[in-house]
C-alpha cells in the first residue's frame, strides 16, 4: 500500500492560516492525501501561534502541527501543548519543558510516527543534541510503529543533511523547515528516506521570508528592533508531497507543491 503525506512549510503569519482555513482540505482531496503535517511555529506572525490558531490548523486539515524555535515563546499556549498531543514542539528541548517532541497516529491502519526535532548550528535556543534526541524516541517507540516521518527545524544546511543521511532507512521521510525557502534538492536517499533541506513556508509572498521588506532590513543595517508586518503579496503555501510503500516501508517518491 502507499500513503501519501503532504508536509507544509512554516506558517508566518495569519493570513497563512486562513489560506490554509480556504484551502488545504480541497488540496487533499485533489491529491488524495492521507495525512498532513504543517509546522505552524510563526503564525502569530514570526513569533510562536496561539492556541486559537493552532485549533484553526487542525480544523482546516492539518494531522499533526510542528514547531521549532520560537514555539515555546508563547506562553499561554503551554497548556493546550500539554494537553494537544497531535501540537508538537521539538523533541530535544529539556524533558520537563510542556508539550511533545513527538506523536504516534493512525494513517490508513498504520502507525505513523511524526518527530518533530530542531537543530543547534547557526539557530537558538541551543538544544541538546537532535542525533542523540531522535535515537532515543525510535527506541523508546519501537515495536509501537510502522512508519516515521521527521520535521527537522534548522537553519545549517549541512546539519540538516547530516540528519538526513543519519537516520536513512530508520526514518521513512526527513523534511527541514525554518529558512522559509524552498531548497531544490528533494530526493530519495540510499537506504529509501525521502529528504529535503527545507519545504519552504506558507504565508504572504513579495517579502522577505514572509516580512516587509523595510522591517527586516532596518534590523539588519542597524541591528536595532524594528517591528516585523507581514508581506503585502499572495499567500501561497509551499511544500513536498510524499509517498511512503507501507510493504518495503521506503519512500518512493518526493516531490514540491505549492497552492
Amino acid at each position: 500500500m502507499k500513503i501519501r503525506i503532504l508536509a507544509i512549510g512554516d506558517v508566518t503569519s495569519p493570513g497563512g492560516v486562513s489560506h490554509l482555513s480556504q484551502n488545504l482540505w480541497a488540496f487533499r482531496r485533489e491529491n488524495a492525501v492521507d495525512f498532513c503535517i504543517v509546522n505552524g511555529e510563526n503564525a502569530s506572525l514570526v513569533y510562536s501561534m496561539k492556541e486559537e490558531q493552532a485549533k484553526e490548523m487542525l480544523a482546516a486539515g492539518a494531522d499533526v502541527i510542528t514547531g521549532g524555535n520560537h514555539t515555546m515563546r508563547n506562553l499561554s499556549a503551554f497548556s493546550y501543548m500539554d494537553k494537544e498531543k497531535n501540537v508538537l514542539r521539538p523533541c530535544n528541548f529539556p524533558t520537563d519543558v510542556p508539550g511533545h517532541g513527538y506523536a504516534v497516529c493512525d494513517v490508513c491502519g498504520y502507525r505513523l510516527l511524526v518527530i518533530n526535532a530542531m537543530g543547534q548550528v547557526h539557530i537558538e535556543p541551543v538544544l541538546d543534541s537532535p542525533f542523540t534526541a531522535v535515537d532515543k524516541i525510535l527506541k523508546r517507540e519501537e515495536g509501537k510503529y510502522d512508519l516515521a516521518v521527521m520535521d527537522f527545524h534548522a537553519e545549517a544546511t549541512g546539519e540538516k543533511l547530516a540528519v538526513g543521511y543519519a537516520f536513512d532507512g530508520k526514518i521513512q521521510a526527513v523534511f527541514g523547515t525554518h529558512t522559509h525557502v524552498p531548497t531544490a534538492d528533494a530526493c530519495l536517499l540510499p537506504r529509501g528516506t525521502a529528504y529535503v533541506t527545507d519545504i519552504g513556508m506558507c504565508g504572504e509572498t513579495g517579502g522577505i521570508l514572509g516580512m516587509e521588506p523595510k522591517g527586516v532590513v532596518e534590523r539588519m543595517r542597524t541591528h536595532l528592533s524594528y517591528p516585523f508586518s507581514a508581506a503585502k503579496g499572495q499567500v501561497r503555501a509551499q511544500g513536498v508531497l510524499i509517498v511512503l510503500d507501507t510493504d518495503k516501508k521506503v519512500a518512493v517518491s518526493i516531490d514540491r507543491i505549492e497552492f
